[in-house]
């Protein structure tokens, strides 16, 4: 009985920075995108200039995030890197439905979002990508608590 050596590949050292890092940037180029669409389609004028603070910070931080993922040598698949789409349902919305719709969606993403950045503090191996994260939380955590205020306002209008 012969065995065959077989050479495999050794695996990535630390998969959960470079999932964390793919899932990161397509979180924020989503929310660059939503955001844009935000900015032109949303009548309430806090939504709109909560879509433009989007398209800023998170293009910002998706800039930072590319090139600590370049420079440490992390290999991100182009899909997770560009040209991510509004979700098509806000896309075809009404102006009134895109901005509850926008609300929602910003409400569960950041929730997310802030969620991930949180765990990867306490799991994360590489300190270069915690102290992005440590750098990009804080700003997160702001983009939730306006988002929230939003939403309280629209529910508010609803009911009155």
């Amino acid at each position: 009985m012969a065995f065959t050596h077989v050479n495999a590949q050794a695996p990535d050292p630390d998969t959960t920075t470079r999932h964390f890092i793919i899932m990161a940037s397509i979180g924020g180029l989503q929310e660059i995108s939503s955001g844009q669409l935000a900015a032109q389609k949303a009548t309430m004028p806090e939504i709109r200039s909560f879509g433009k603070m989007m398209v800023t910070d998170h293009s910002k931080a998706q800039d930072k995030l590319m090139q600590l993922a370049k420079a440490k040598g992390y290999d991100i698949p182009k899909e997770a890197t560009s040209d991510i789409m509004a979700d098509l349902k806000m896309k075809n919305a009404s102006p009134t439905e895109f901005d509850r719709l926008y609300v929602h969606s910003m409400l569960v993403d950041h929730r997310t979002t802030v969620k991930m950045f949180e765990n990867y503090m306490i799991t994360g191996k590489d300190p270069d990508v915690k102290a992005y994260v440590e750098q990009t939380l804080p700003t997160l955590k702001e983009h939730l608590a306006e988002i929230k205020a939003i939403d309280e306002k629209i529910k508010y209008m609803a009911a009155n």
